[in-house]
């Protein structure tokens, strides 16, 4: 069984670095306990201070280096809380997220394996000197500092997991698509092939009986008659095992975007759309053409009203959409293909041999016409004589 492959996905490991720089601000805390030291010591702590800046800037953006320069980032702050006072244990709220951010989960809990050491170092070593006021500020942040790298990685798994599951959503959705298209090619092939065939034999034997033997040659005519009616009828049932629109769908939705538009909408014909509820192909296509009309209606017509108008005859049905706006330009009318979809509505005609008709309407604005030839019909009409 062929298995359906994930794209690989790649988020960012890391946030802005804008805002890793904004954190930076905090450093004048321990900026301040600097600047009060002798010259000598105050100018190497601030070079102290700037590397540990520059390792936490470096850490955000190169993971590569990242489990090493938050060791660096210990050191310093180890350095800091033995040289000075334990309130610079604070400063490990800079390398606590950038733990979360590790390349291997090993790194990542040996990173906070020595986050937590520097904890405990720190109640360790300073415990006689901390009040229980101190420790109701010291030990929640402590906590803090542990808890962060692990909600940063759950909620960046989490993320991660969403996306592999929207990709994977998507693919599926790509796959099954495929799979109806491959499923519709086979159910054509399956349905029209053989009929196809025997109509081309047919009326190539029916080509060289015409001049030998004018009997024979109009029975072949007539069984080629039948085996057209037949395939006619497995098309249909195909095509209304499909999920397409409908004409009926689309006059609703016109209602509903011209009302939006301020537009207001007339329909004629209505009765003679219902008797043709039988021929789902013409009403998914001529549907399709009037979305496509109503849209360039409302974006660039500038009409205050519109005429949708259905005429069936006999041989032919027919869709109006007209309205009273601006009109089209006569090269836009004068071009083979048109614009503003124009071309897209004498494709989707081809298919059951229609034609678009447009021209400027009487009293200003635009008309434009659907045809289309309806041979089911006809050929229903031979069949019931």
């Amino acid at each position: 069984m062929m298995r359906m492959k994930i794209p690989s996905v790649r988020p960012s490991n890391r946030p802005p670095l804008y805002l890793s720089l904004v954190w930076l601000i905090y450093l004048v805390i321990p900026l301040y306990t600097i600047f009060q030291q002798p010259l000598e010591e105050m100018l190497l702590d601030l070079l102290v201070v700037l590397l540990f800046a520059a390792v936490y800037v470096i850490s955000f953006v190169n993971d590569r280096y990242r489990f090493a320069l938050v060791w660096v980032q210990f050191l310093i702050i180890g350095y800091f809380t033995l040289h000075y006072d334990p309130n610079f244990f604070f400063m490990g709220f800079y390398p606590s997220p950038v733990i979360s951010m590790m390349r291997a989960t090993w790194q990542l809990i040996v990173a906070w394996a020595g986050l937590a050491c520097l904890h405990v170092c720190v109640l360790w070593l300073y415990h006689f000197d901390f009040t229980n006021n101190d420790m109701l500020t010291i030990l929640p942040a402590m906590l803090i500092m542990l808890f962060m790298p692990l909600a940063f990685r759950l909620g960046r798994r989490s993320r991660e997991l969403r996306q592999k599951l929207d990709l994977a959503n998507e693919q599926i959705a790509r796959m099954s698509a495929n799979e109806e298209r491959a499923r519709i090619s086979r159910d054509l092939h399956d349905t029209l092939g053989h009929s196809l065939s025997l109509i081309t034999m047919k009326s190539e034997l029916a080509e060289k009986l015409m001049a030998k033997n004018h009997e024979r040659a109009v029975q072949e005519v007539r069984d080629i008659q039948s085996t057209s009616r037949a395939a006619l009828k497995q098309v249909r049932e195909l095509v209304q095992g499909l999920n397409m629109t409908s004409l009926t769908e689309e006059i609703n939705h016109a209602k509903q975007l011209l009302a939006a538009a301020n537009i207001k909408l007339g329909i004629v014909g209505v009765e003679e759309h219902e008797a043709d509820a039988s021929m789902p192909l013409i009403n998914h296509i001529v549907g399709m053409c009037l979305r496509e009309s109503m849209t360039n209606v409302v974006r660039h017509s500038k009409a205050t009203a519109c005429t949708i108008e259905i005429e069936c005859t006999k041989d032919a049905f027919s869709l109006i959409v007209t309205d009273n706006g601006v009109g089209v330009d006569a090269e836009q009318l004068a071009a083979p293909l048109g614009g503003n979809g124009l071309n897209g509505m004498r494709e989707r005609l081809k298919l059951v041999e229609g034609k678009l008709h447009i021209h400027a309407a009487s009293g200003g604005g635009t008309s434009i016409r659907f045809v289309v030839p309806l041979v089911a019909r006809a050929s229903e009409g031979e069949q019931a004589r």
